[in-house]
Order: structure tokens, then sequence, then C-alpha cells
């Protein structure tokens, strides 16, 4: 045998197309595939990715085609490396002598053990499968390798352990053994008999070389490429001709039936029957089976029906059931359909009677926890802090510009203030602090109660000078109302106003710093979960009732996202609510996600729904795409809702820009964050979309939901990178597997929390888990006092209106990658993300433009993490490269964090002319970035309007420095856009090497442009201050 030289170099050839096939192309797709898992619905239902996409008016059979043109895609790699290897296997086997055993259960064994790595789906190892038993390999052991390589994979079964509940994954795994190892080699037979018909004799010289010195290793090679050659003719005939025949197949079942129609319906044998028919037959690729139940879990399908689809998805095929029949015989593959349909029954019956088992347990345990009495335990919402703001300068004590005017023009002043002298630089450009150093002393507690979409997605911050002292002052949102801090020269904050009778206990969100009533003061627009948007006015009385006023929303559950400005120039700032409902528990479309425009004319609002798709709102932006001086609209939406834009006419609203305009290419499929700002200095917009950008693919999957299998969250903990002590850090992930929206494992105990009040709270928000999952609204009664927040989030699940809706000329999505669109001079955007290298972050929320370094290019910062995962990844900070690309350089600059942040304020908190950042963590404390840089001039320009509204929202200005004034930066006054994240409104401009700058030309919010010219010096804050008309 070692002297057969034909037999070495096809083995030698083997071994070579498997590892090219495993290295450059199987694992890198199954990581690929394993990172897309969490999606819950595909383009095309029998492939992750759509290659050829369906027009949206297609016909039925244009429909089918097309699934089965994608079906041939995806599997045509795989299909081919089972042909090549089944030719291999059938000429191989053909150059040993054949040894017949008996001993089938060892056969089967042998045939798992070579079939687990394949890593090829059910369709494309059954040509090998037939290639071995064709061969001379015994039938059990043919059959072995069949199931076991699209089901023991490595990579397919580190999904199965990490996107299903342990119980289920368990499931799967002891049937398929039991399938392979017993009921395997129970029906095969003992005898071969394989009609002549089928068979392909080689030259018995062939078989085995009598006198192998008289053979040359040429001679070998060549006559075992023959051999193969013949071989792979003949499998090749006898099996891609029923491979398109089962892509025809599939793909008509898969347009004629549809899983999700058993969402709902009850657990019975006619149900499960049919579900695990379908299952059984559909030829799904590798790893999308998983995808494709997953999928059906996340939509709603009870877990009885996704053990079912667990199993029998790529357990068998029929692809798998042709091959069967034309190898071995008719009755031998209707034996294996009927006993992967009966298996995949009896799992569904058995995973049903398991989770009714234990839901019974549960609501016993349920009753006795919550009934038990935990004396000097309160609930962790905070008491209510009053502070009087005594710090606080009333309206009349108050000079806003006290620095000097040093140009006038008609109706335009410009005063000027130099910074203060910058920060000595020691060490990296940025330092880190807590906020409570600092003064910030609110923490984000996140606790069982609140653990859910969206209360455990962080509150927002916003920035502004509150009370006119010129020094930028923040507010933050929080689980009773709000807080203001009042910057004390740079130095630190004080909390100066905290508690109002009205906003008692309510749950804030969004907050942001706007003059609603223009009036030349920034007031608090504030939204809250459940219970509606509010403005508090400023300036706060010295004594008295603050005054606060309820904004419209149409009984929205929660306006997650808010744009201003002034639509139709009545110096009044407009608002546009981005509603949201429950997230990742509704997920498709819902009548009380509608979006809205509220027109505001002093304090007096109009409500008026937006155009489009309901979706689940995280971002919504006011600002000109077009340059047409009116203020264009994009609101970014979770859960594979398009994001909608639209461009803004003067009285007559907006107008949704369609697909078929040519003008946005792309939006991402779970949208946190939208800016626009202009990166590469050609003075038109650019936009860019922060998505779930996972750049460690198989990694993150692994613990996207919180498995504890998983170590990462546990290494975070101990490592000392968070700011979160051990403990604490270390409860926070146990909430992230017992709370987990996506993956209840009913194996998790709220009980093994330590504190009690802890663990009531889990139960109780367990029960919403078990309520929705169950579709039970009776359970919700079950909360009780004073759990009302999560009584009334359980009721709210089942008050959902969900609506059909048409996505005809919605812009097409992209997942897993961040998006930046280049605006063009014709107002046409263009996908620059790959060549710019912006496209990878993590779990991304807020990203905005600024020029941390002052080089004269707007760099990018994305914070990153979500309470659903026990990976913490750092915060992303893309540095500019002169408007070219940008380079990930968190590191370098002390910008690199692992604890998870999704809202975060420019703010040049010292005001000595560069950004500095205050961010919220999601279970904790703000936290602060100062920015100690030292180089590059830059310049600050605020903007005082009595024309028209008073912080001119909405206004753009283009300044132009250099020889002879040839460079040039561009910046808009916005308030929105981000995630629950608002600027003051201010213009921060970095000039480089530049020292002065020559032109200043402001186009404002009601339509004029104004150009300055004027030798300006750099490091300085300029306030522009335009007269009312006659008063100059």
């Amino acid at each position: 045998m070692p002297r057969n030289r034909k037999f070495i170099i096809l083995l030698i050839f083997m071994i070579g197309v498997a590892s090219s096939f495993w290295l450059v192309s199987r694992y890198p797709a199954l990581d690929n595939k394993a990172a897309l898992s969490g999606s819950e619905a595909f383009e095309d239902p029998l492939t992750h990715e759509a290659h050829f996409h369906a027009p949206r008016q297609a016909s039925f059979v244009k429909r089918v085609a097309y699934t089965t043109l994608n079906w041939y895609e995806t599997n045509w790699r795989g299909m081919a490396f089972g042909l090549i290897l089944a030719a291999g296997f059938y000429t191989l086997l053909k150059y040993i002598p054949r040894q017949s055993s008996d001993r089938r259960f060892r056969n089967s064994f042998m045939g798992m053990f070579v079939g687990t790595p394949l890593g090829v789906c059910v369709n494309c190892v059954a040509p090998i499968a037939k290639g071995m038993y064709e061969g001379g390999s015994k039938m059990e052991t043919a059959l072995a390798v069949m199931f076991s390589s699209p089901t023991l994979n490595i990579v397919v079964l580190t999904m199965l352990f990490s996107i299903f509940p342990f119980y289920m994954a368990v499931m799967k795994l002891l049937a398929t053994f039991i399938l392979i190892l017993i009921i395997v080699p129970l029906i095969s037979e003992k005898t071969r008999a394989v009609p002549e018909k089928q068979t392909l004799e080689i030259d018995p010289a062939a078989i085995c070389d009598l006198n192998p010195d008289q053979e040359s290793w040429a001679m070998a090679f060549q006559s075992a490429g023959l051999d193969y050659w013949k071989s792979f003719c003949y499998i090749f005939t006898r099996t891609v001709p029923l491979m398109l025949l089962a892509g025809v197949f599939g793909a008509l079942a898969s347009h004629l039936w549809s899983f999700d129609k058993l969402i709902g319906v009850p657990v019975n044998l006619a149900n499960l029957s049919l579900l695990s028919f379908m299952g059984t037959l559909m030829p799904l690729p590798i790893a999308f089976d998983l995808m494709l139940a997953q999928a059906m879990m996340m939509s709603g399908l009870s877990p009885a029906f996704v053990t079912t689809l667990v199993f029998t998805f790529g357990t068998f095929s029929i692809y798998s059931a042709l091959i069967i029949y034309r190898t071995f015989s008719f009755l031998l593959a209707v034996k294996l359909f009927a006993i992967v349909f009966a298996i995949g029954i009896g799992l569904g019956y058995a995973s049903n009677s398991f989770l009714e088992y234990r839901h019974v347990k549960w609501l016993a345990q349920y009753d006795r926890v919550i009934t038990t009495s935990n004396e000097n335990t309160t609930l962790s919402s905070p008491r209510p802090e009053i502070i009087t703001p005594e710090n606080f300068s009333s309206p009349a004590s108050v000079t806003r510009h006290t620095a000097p005017v040093i140009f006038k023009q008609e109706n335009l002043e410009v005063h000027a203030l130099a910074h203060a002298p910058r920060n000595e630089q020691a060490g990296k450009p940025f330092t880190q602090r807590i906020g409570t150093e600092l003064g910030i002393t609110y923490s984000n507690l996140l606790t069982p109660k609140i653990f859910l979409d969206p209360l455990f997605f962080g509150r927002g911050i916003a920035s502004g000078d509150f009370n006119l002292d010129g020094w930028p002052d923040i507010a933050v949102a929080t689980n009773n109302g709000f807080e203001l801090y009042q910057n004390i020269n740079g130095t630190h904050f004080e909390k100066i106003f905290s508690g109002i009778e009205i906003l008692n206990g309510k749950q804030a969100i969004n907050i942001a710093l706007v003059d609603l009533n223009n009036d030349g003061w920034l007031d608090v627009f504030l939204t809250t979960f459940n219970d509606g948007n509010f403005v508090v006015l400023n300036p706060l009385p010295d004594e008295g009732r603050v005054s606060v006023l309820p904004v419209p929303n149409g009984g929205a559950l929660l306006t997650s996202a808010s744009a201003f400005a002034d639509l139709n120039r009545d110096g009044f700032p407009d608002i546009v609510n981005g509603n949201y409902y429950l997230g990742i528990f509704t997920r498709t479309p819902v009548k009380q996600a509608v979006n809205q425009w509220v027109l505001n004319h002093n304090l007096e609002f109009k409500l008026q729904t937006l155009e489009g798709i309901p979706g689940q709102t995280h971002s919504v932006l006011l600002s000109d795409l077009n340059a047409d001086g009116h203020a264009d609209l994009m609101i970014g939406n979770d859960y594979r809702v398009a994001d909608t834009f639209y461009f803004g006419t003067f009285n007559e609203g907006f107008k949704k820009i369609r697909q078929q305009d040519g003008v946005i290419p792309l939006t991402t499929q779970n949208t946190m964050s939208i800016d626009t700002g202009d990166f590469n200095n050609d003075l038109i917009p650019d936009i860019y979309l922060a998505n779930i950008g996972m750049s460690r693919g198989l990694d993150v999957v692994s613990n996207i939901f919180g498995a504890t299998m998983q170590n990462i969250g546990l290494e975070f903990c101990d490592s000392g990178k968070t700011l979160l002590d051990r403990k604490t850090c270390h409860e926070f992930n146990q909430l992230t597997t017992l709370l987990n929206p996506e993956k209840q494992d009913i194996t998790e105990h709220c009980t093994r929390l330590e504190n009690p009040l802890w663990i009531k709270e889990c139960m109780v928000t367990r029960m919403i888990l078990v309520a929705s999952g169950r579709k039970s609204p009776a359970l919700c009664d079950k909360i009780l006092d004073p759990f009302t927040l999560n009584r009334t989030y359980c009721q709210k699940y089942f008050q959902a209106e969900h609506v059909e809706v048409s996505r005809e000329n919605e812009i097409p999505m992209q997942t897993q990658f961040n998006l930046l669109l280049s605006g063009q001079a014709d107002h046409i955007f263009t996908d620059v993300s790959e060549q710019t290298k912006i496209s990878t972050a993590e779990w991304s929320w807020n990203a905005r433009f600024a020029d941390l370094d002052n080089d004269e290019w707007q760099d990018l910062y994305v914070v990153n993490g979500v309470p659903i995962t026990q990976e913490f990844a750092s915060n992303n900070f893309f540095h500019n490269q002169n408007g070219k690309s940008f380079i990930q350089a968190q590191e370098e600059f002390g910008l690199d964090d692992l604890d998870h942040s999704s809202s975060y304020t420019y703010i040049d908190m010292d005001r000595d002319g560069d950004l500095d950042i205050i961010a919220n963590t999601l279970y904790g404390p703000f936290k602060v970035y100062t920015n100690n840089n030292t180089a590059g001039n830059s310049i600050t320009i605020k903007l005082l309007d009595e024309q028209g509204n008073r912080f001119c929202l909405g206004c753009t200005l283009i300044i132009r420095y250099g020889p002879d004034g040839k460079r040039h930066q561009m910046r808009e006054i916005k308030t929105g856009g981000g995630f629950h994240s608002y600027d003051a409104p201010v213009a921060h401009f970095g000039l480089g090497q530049y020292e002065t700058f020559q032109q200043i030309e402001i186009t404002w919010s009601t339509g004029e442009v104004s150009t300055i010219q004027h030798e300006f010096l750099a490091n300085h804050e300029y306030t522009l201050h335009r007269r009312a008309a006659g008063d100059y």
C-alpha cells in the first residue's frame, strides 16, 4: 500500500483541495454567517445573502427564478468541493483492497469522525456519501458522513450553543448522535448491493500496483488523473442534475410556504407535523439552517416549533433524499426522511413538555419571591432631589457679550475673546476621568427592573450655555427627570437643578437644550418613556414654580430621537419626533411608532404625521443636504426598516426621497446614529450612519447572547479596565444572561443574585419576557405594585398594532458595516465607506464629526457597547487623513475605552479652543475625556440672530484662510442627529498651522447670506451678532 504511487498522488491532491477549501472558503464563510446571525429576516428565503435581487414587482415565477439563482450561487462552492471530494473518495477507495466489516456501529462512528470536519452542507455532502459508498465504503459509514458534516462542524456547534437556549442545543445534539450512532447502523444493510449500472469500474490494474517499480511517478500521475477524471464525470452526471432540480424545488417551496405562518398557533400534532415535514425537505445551505431557525425564534415562533426546525433544518433535504434514492434505494430514502421527520416531531413535543414543566415550577417560584417581604429594601429608583438654583444668574444680571466688539458691518457685530491657555500635554492627547471627579454626580444604575429595551440603552446628554455666563453647561436625562450641571470656569461642574414635581419618577431618555420660545435662553426639551414630552422653560426662577409645558408626540410610547430647526422661518424652532416602541420585543413596524413633525409658534404646537414606514427610530437629523437653504430630514431606524430621507420645503413639509431618485444609494439596517459633516473640506455635506458594525465576527456572535460558557465578560471584570468594581461588574454580566430578550434560557435563575430586591426585580422583568414569549397577556397582571413601570411595559407589548407596509421604493439596506456617504456637486451621494476605511466599528451608538486635534480635518468618534452582550469592545476614534481616508487611532489618542457607552457631547469645557468629550456609560457614572492638545490653531464661532431663531439652528458657516484664501471649511449649526446626544450650538474649526483667517460666509436660517471680509486671529472665540432689522 505505501508504495502505491497513484494512491499517494490522489491522497495529496485531496488533502490540498480540502485544506484550500477549509481555509480559504468554508471556515471564513461560516464565520461570516455566524456574524450575520441575529437577523430576523432575510432578503432571500433560501440564503443568508441575496446575490441577485428580484424586482419589487416581480411575478411569482420571477421570484422563484431569482431565489433559485441565489441558491445556486450560495451552494456552488460547497457543491464543487463535494463533487471533487466525492470523485476523490470514489477513486481512492478503488485503489485499496476492500476490507469488509460487519461492525456497523464502529463504521458509523468512523463515518462521523470523517464527516465532522468536512464542513459542507446537507446538500453538498450527498455526492461525497455517494462516492464513498460506490467506492467501497459501508452504507453506515457513508450515511454517517452525510449526517455529521452539516451538523457537527465546530463553527456550527458554536453557533448552535451561542444563539439557542441550552436545552434546545442539547436536544439537537443528542438527537443527531442517536441518528448517526444508533439509527444509521440499525437500518444499514450488512451486504452491499449496488446495481452494476450505477457504478464505474476502474481498470483492475489500477487497484494495486503488483509491480510498482515498473511505474514511474509521471506515469502514476497520468494514470491517477485519468482515473479521477472518469470518476468525476460519473459523479457529476449522476448528482448535478438532481442538485439543479433540488434548487428549483426549494425555491418553489420557500415562496409557496412561509414558516412564520405558524407564529402564534398552538403546539399540536398537525402543526408539528407540517413544520417538521417542511423543515426536513428544505435544502438549506450550511449554517443558514440555524440562522433561519433563529430568525423564526426572534419573530415569535414557539420554542417547541423552533426546536423542531433546529433539528430538521440541515439534517436532511429533498436533495439528500434524491441522492439516497439513486445510490441506495427508494425505500431507504423514505425511511430516512420518515425518521428525521418523526424525530423532529418528537423533539417539538419534548421541548414543549419540558417548557411547560419548567413554566409551572417557575410560576410557583415567582409567587414565592414576589410575596416575600424584604425588610429594609426600597425600589432602586432614587428619591427626588430638589436643588434651588442658587448659583443661577437672573436674566437681568447677565450681559451676554462681555467680549469686546472688534468689527461691525451693517447689522452685524463681531465680538472676540481669546481662548484660554491650552492644557499642557502629558502623554496622550486625551485624559480620561470619571465624571464624579468633576462634579457630575449622576450615575446610570442599571438594575433588573429597567433591564429592558430601550431603558437599558443609556440616558441622553446635551451641552449648551444654560445660564449665559459664557461657559458651556450640561444637562443629563435621568430615571427621575433630568439634572443640570453648571460649568464653573472650566474647572468642574456643580449640580444646580434636579427634581421637578411633574417629572418626579419619570423615566427620561432623551434631552436637548434648545430655545423653543426664542427668548435667547436655552430651554430643556425632555422625552420620557410612556409619559410624553416636555419643555422646561429657561430662565429658571429664583423662587416659585418652574414652567413645564407638554409637547405633543401623538401618544407615542417614547420619542427616542428629536431634531430641531426653524422649518417655516418664523423664528421658533420646530421639532421632529423620532418615535420608538418596544424595539427588540416588537421589531416589525407598529402604528404607535409613527414619526411626526411639530410646528412651533411660540410654544403653540401643531402635530403632523410624517410619510414613511413607522420604524424603531434611534436618530433624527435636520440638515441641508442639497444647499437650497431648507432643512432636509434624515430618520435612522433599527430592526430592518430602511432609513428615511426627505427634502425639506418652505411651506409644504417634507418630500420623501425614493430609491429611484438616486440620491441616497444605501442605508444601514440597524441605524443608531446619523450625522452630517464635510470630511474632505469640499464644502459639500457628507453623511455618516452608525450601524451594528461588528469587526470580530464569530468572537462577537459567541457572546452576543450572553452565553455563560464564554469568559470574555468575566475576564473584562477582572481586568481593571472598567469603572465598575469587580462585584458590580459580575452582577451586570449576570443580568445579560438572566434577562436577555434574545435568548431566554430557563436554566438560569434570578435567585442566583445576592441582592433580595434585585431578585424581585429580576423575576418581574423575566415575567415580561415570559408573557411576551408565551403570548399570554394575563401574565402581565401578575406584575404587582410597586412595579407599575414593568406592568405597563408588559401590557404595551400586547397593545402593539402591527401594520403591513409596502417597502416599494425604499432605499436598500446593508448590515454589519457603518456607512459614509460622500456628497457630490450634483447633491447625489456615493458610498465611500470602504475606500475611506470607516466602515467597521462595533455595536455603534453615537457617532459625530469633529476636528479633535485641530488639524483642519473633521474626525469621527464612535462609542460602542450594548447590555445584551458580554462583548466589551473599545470605542473607535477615526482620525481623518487629510480628507482622503481615516485610520483607527483610539489608543494613540487616549480615547480607547472598553466600558459600554451610547451618548456623548463634544464640549470645549475649559474654552481653550480644543474639544473635550463627556460621555455616559450604560451602567454607571459619566466619563470625561479632557483634550490636552497643544498643537494646531483653532477658532470657535457662536451665532446670535435677532432676525431668525436666536441660536441660529440651521445656519451654515464657511471660513476661508491660507494663501489667497484658498483653504476653506464648512460647519452647520445643528441640534439633532447622533444618539441621545446634543452639542452646544457652536461651530468649532481647527486651523492647523494657520494663525489667521480672512473670510466668514454665513447662510442664515432665514435664507439670507452675509459675507465678512476681515483678518481674524486664530485661537479666539467669536460671536457673530445679527441685529434686528432697523436696530443698527
